[in-house]
């Protein structure tokens, strides 16, 4: 049985007649006349880690970015949590539409053919021409050394050779699958991830590429990144987050760091988040010195946010138990430039935006149309707003999901709902603009609440796949040995 779809049918309708009209009008010119894609993933990245937030931290080369391009100041991850993200990021689906709602583990999970029956964006930018690459972390799926369908280059880690937390390293010996092949590298590894991406951009084709370079910084551990960036943050860490803060939720791991711990952890995480911003003027220097830069639409975002001390908490929606859809677990940096012909430079924007946007943007910009059926996530496409139009409403609410709970949010007021079973639930309410904020529940007035949760209910409703939603995860295969809902299938405080 699948829910019923009515608001899901409508946007489909628009966004094919959107790309079958963008094709038809491109169809003529051929790929050459398509523009270069190059998307940019950070990994656990909160949108508060980035100079143009906080003159802290230096991110020049994004800020540039921003400059040429367009900034999104609302963009959040649809769940706060790697592989759920990075699957509806490649699907453009919602976790209870593709299935993936923890991350996975290559050695307890209990499936390994996730994402077999979607239909990946990689495979519709190569079936419109486009020589398809991905650098770096992929953890969509298990068994991530196999090169994953419509890549035609594919440089991702080897968990054969080594344990899952050798990938994370900022520096020292990394394995590799490269198309498959073992290899190793011994060094600073975003400035190996950045090489190799450099050479595919500058490989002599006649066809466009689309490049997806995804780091690991400033993911966990908080080591191994260079001295001289770190030493940099040192003085100013300890005034980032101040110690002592709390939440509401129980911390999944010991959190009680000394004030001098906490701010040594801030700086590594701030030292990668600028290792990362120097990786992104490697990239465009490349595509200037090509004469690319100014034919490549570049994004550069993350997979979702982190807290580095917030709330008391150090991780994710993972963070704590049950799992969270903290503000902080969820909001992400969204920064694009590209052609002038399609993107209006300068432009700070403050639509509601989802990293799922980034998949029916990408087709609308490749000329692509949607094999078989129709388009049926939430995405919506970004072009007109990159253009600089002034749509009178783009999207009213934010909706995320991780596991059996999911959330809507207006940035005024929250509502996040934990299934107990398919049908019976505990909500939370929290009021982001009173002063303990997502730290304690506090409910809105009555006639927005029964608002808000008839805007869930439609929502989800109208995308959730009843064998993958997410009120059945307990009955669905277990993706890690550490699911957050499994010791407290009964939410409660």
């Amino acid at each position: 049985m699948v829910f019923t779809k009515p608001i899901a049918m409508a946007l489909s309708a628009t966004l094919v007649l959107s790309w079958v009209s963008y094709a038809g009008a491109r169809e003529q010119l051929g790929p050459a006349s398509l523009p270069n894609l190059l998307v940019i993933l950070s990994d656990d990245q909160g949108r508060w880690a980035l100079g143009d937030y906080d003159s802290r931290i230096e991110t020049p080369n994004i800020s540039y970015l921003a400059a040429r391009g367009v900034r999104f100041d609302h963009a959040i991850a649809p769940t706060p949590v790697c592989s759920a993200a990075r699957a509806s990021f490649y699907t453009g689906r919602m976790p209870s539409q593709h299935g993936v709602h923890d991350f996975l583990s290559e050695t307890d999970s209990d499936a390994n053919a996730w994402l077999e029956d979607e239909v990946l964006i990689s495979e519709l930018l190569s079936e419109r021409g486009y020589r398809v690459g991905l650098f770096g972390k992929w953890h969509a799926t298990t068994e991530g050394w196999r090169p994953a369908r419509g890549f035609d280059r594919w440089l991702s880690y080897d968990e054969r050779n080594a344990t899952w937390q050798n990938q994370y390293l900022h520096s020292g010996e990394v394995f590799f699958s490269d198309d498959g092949d073992a290899i190793s590298h011994t060094g600073v590894q975003a400035d190996f991830i950045t090489d190799r991406t450099a050479d595919f951009i500058r490989e002599d084709s006649s066809e466009p590429f689309a490049i997806f370079v995804n780091y690991v910084e400033p993911h966990f551990p908080f080591a191994g990144l260079p001295d001289r960036l770190v030493s940099r943050y040192r003085p100013v860490a300890e005034r980032m987050v101040p110690i002592g803060d709390y939440s509401g939720w129980s911390p999944a791991s010991a959190t009680n760091y000394t004030a001098k711990e906490q701010s040594e952890m801030m700086a590594h995480y701030l030292a990668a988040v600028t290792l990362l911003d120097e990786q992104v003027g490697r990239l465009l220097d490349t595509l200037e010195a090509t004469g690319k830069l100014e034919t490549t639409l570049v994004v550069y975002s993350s997979d979702h946010g982190h807290m580095t001390g917030q709330y008391g908490l150090y991780g994710k929606g993972n963070a704590t138990r049950p799992q969270n859809l903290y503000d902080y677990s969820l909001a992400i940096p969204l920064v694009v430039a590209g052609p002038k012909e399609l993107v209006e430079r300068g432009q700070v924007r403050n639509e509601f935006v989802s990293l799922l946007d980034l998949f029916p943007t990408l087709l609308e910009l490749s000329g692509s149309a949607h094999p078989g059926d129709a388009y049926d996530g939430p995405g919506r496409s970004l072009v007109n707003l990159l253009k600089g139009e002034r749509p009178l409403a783009f999207r009213e609410w934010h909706f995320a999901e991780y596991g059996n709970a999911r959330m809507i949010s207006d940035e005024r007021w929250k509502l996040v709902r934990y299934y107990r079973n398919a049908e019976e639930f505990d909500d939370y309410w929290y009021d982001l603009t009173h002063p303990v904020s997502e730290r304690q529940s506090r409910e809105p007035p009555e006639t927005l609440r029964s608002h808000m949760v008839e805007r869930l209910e439609a929502f989800f409703d109208s995308y959730e796949l009843e064998h993958r939603s997410g009120r059945t995860v307990l009955d669905q295969p277990r993706h890690n040995g550490m699911e957050p809902w499994r010791d407290r299938a009964q939410s409660s405080r």
